[in-house]
């Protein structure tokens, strides 16, 4: 689908580049930079991570010692959470050319057999497959910066729990659930990366954040692929990605503070998670409508408005000519 084509790496790709080598370099200085500035969730022990918390089980346990019963309570109210109310992905998975609300549910399970098959963006060209059927997420078999970011994007994951939960058929959840495995060990933090530009940048972590990673956390929570230990390092992982958008992200761009806000209306729980959504509010308080962003006490009404402004920002660069 060429307009979507366009839309996605022209319209999206002024935020981060795609293949210039000027900012090639600069990114891999600013990678450096990182490497002793970058507090990584996933290198807290336990008792750290679950003191992000601010849910009173989950600290009562930790006070007490016992950290994997606070482990079962932190999920248990996650368990809660996804079931009664959990940010839906967007209706246009971009990458994928598939507008989600227009498909019937055959045409929905069938895109998803595909992805099955690793057919994983618009392009149709698969990624590298060891003999293990894992993704190499770094080999750019194109040579194309562009493909390379759509591939690290997960944008089929809504796509898998879409037809996960329409189905129940497992094999959606262990395909997502061993990508997540396997992109989390390769790309576990900013340090290990020197392709900056593919995986750490504040387009890319945006749009992980709003179109696939939270919204496959709560599509794919009860399946028993996802596993304790899943669950645990990818909210690491969503945090880590989180905190590093909040500290590179100085503009107002919509697509940027939306997956910030998506951060933090998905997260209330977390101590930090106000500053998530402040920082996006206010970083888009030049573009959005007063009603919008008018009043910190309606501060959840503004961040959904601006969720809502983020959205609109995909489904038009899913339709730009």
């Amino acid at each position: 689908m060429t307009t979507t084509k366009t839309s996605v790496d022209g319209k999206l790709n002024g935020v981060s580049g795609s293949g210039n080598k000027g900012l090639k370099t600069i990114f891999s200085a600013a990678s450096r930079f990182l490497r002793k500035k970058f507090n990584c969730v996933r290198d807290l022990n336990d008792a750290e991570f679950l003191s992000l918390f601010d849910i009173p089980e989950v600290s009562y346990w930790i006070d007490n010692g016992f950290n994997i019963k606070a482990h079962a309570a932190l999920l248990e109210h996650f368990r809660d959470r996804v079931e009664s109310d959990w940010l839906l992905p967007p209706a246009q998975l971009v990458d994928l050319a598939f507008d989600v609300d227009g498909a019937t549910d055959e045409q929905l399970i069938e895109r998803a057999n595909l992805v099955l098959d690793y057919d994983l963006e618009w392009s149709g060209v698969p990624p590298e497959i060891d003999v293990r059927g894992s993704i190499d997420w770094q080999k750019n078999i194109l040579q194309n910066q562009q493909w390379l970011e759509r591939i690290n994007r997960h944008s089929w994951w809504p796509l898998l729990g879409h037809a996960y939960q329409k189905t129940g058929d497992e094999r959606y959840a262990r395909a997502f659930a061993t990508q997540l495995s396997a992109w989390m060990n390769s790309h576990s933090t900013a340090t290990n990366l020197e392709d900056y530009s593919c995986i750490w940048s504040s387009k890319q972590i945006a749009l992980r954040l709003r179109v696939s990673w939270i919204p496959a956390f709560g599509m794919f929570f009860n399946s028993p692929y996802f596993t304790t230990t899943r669950k645990l390092e990818m909210l690491r992982s969503i945090f880590d990605q989180t905190r590093f958008l909040r500290q590179n992200n100085a503009t107002d761009n919509l697509l940027l503070n939306g997956g910030l806000v998506s951060a933090g209306i998905s997260f209330p729980e977390l101590h930090e998670s106000g500053k998530w959504r402040k920082a996006a509010i206010d970083g888009c308080r030049g573009v959005l409508a007063p009603s919008v962003s008018d009043a910190d006490s309606h501060e959840f009404q503004c961040s959904s408005n601006l969720l809502a402004y983020s959205d609109r920002e995909i489904a038009a660069a899913a339709c730009a000519n």
